[in-house]
């Protein structure tokens, strides 16, 4: 009971620093998004250079508390594929509570992160197309694929063109 005690204690500082890390995260993309919007592009590599350094320590405490998880299930002597709160039902009522809390509060975090990247690759997606568009009514003989003699797909010869960066 003291190794599951321990295992519990860690678990919920795991939970913990990965929460704050998320929150990081969240908040870097968030800036990310807003540099892709704003066309800051100094602020925009900067954020994603911080972004790379927190998913390493992120995935590093990932591990961390999946190899805590399975201490848990060994100890419980539930399956791989057992569901997480069937495996705190083992613990303490308050420590329980404590583990399912954090693990709920990192799914949303986890939710949210995904929101602000679809977010993220909405507006990417909206932006290339309204230029593809645009670029087709421009130039109306670049429209559809051209192929060579042997089949394969070939770009059409390429006119230099002057964009506002405002657009």
């Amino acid at each position: 009971m003291i190794e599951s005690t321990e295992n519990s204690g860690k678990l919920i500082e795991i939970f913990r620093k990965e929460l704050s890390l998320l929150k990081r995260f969240v908040a870097e993309d968030k800036i990310i998004l807003d540099s892709i919007i704003n066309n800051n592009w100094d602020i925009l590599e900067s954020a994603i250079n911080k972004t790379k350094k927190l998913s390493l320590s992120i995935e590093k405490l990932d591990k961390q508390r999946e190899h805590c998880v399975n201490i848990l299930r060994d100890a419980t002597g539930e399956g791989a594929d057992s569901h997480f709160y069937k495996l705190t039902v083992t613990m303490d009522e308050k420590t329980g509570k404590e583990v399912n809390d954090l693990y709920r509060e990192l799914k949303l975090a986890v939710l949210n992160l995904q929101n602000i990247n679809w977010r993220i690759d909405t507006y990417i997606s909206t932006v290339t197309g309204i230029m593809k568009h645009t670029l087709k009514e421009i130039y109306p003989n670049r429209r559809g694929s051209l192929y060579s003699k042997s089949g394969a797909i070939i770009e059409a010869e390429s006119n230099p063109m002057v964009l506002n960066k405002k657009l």
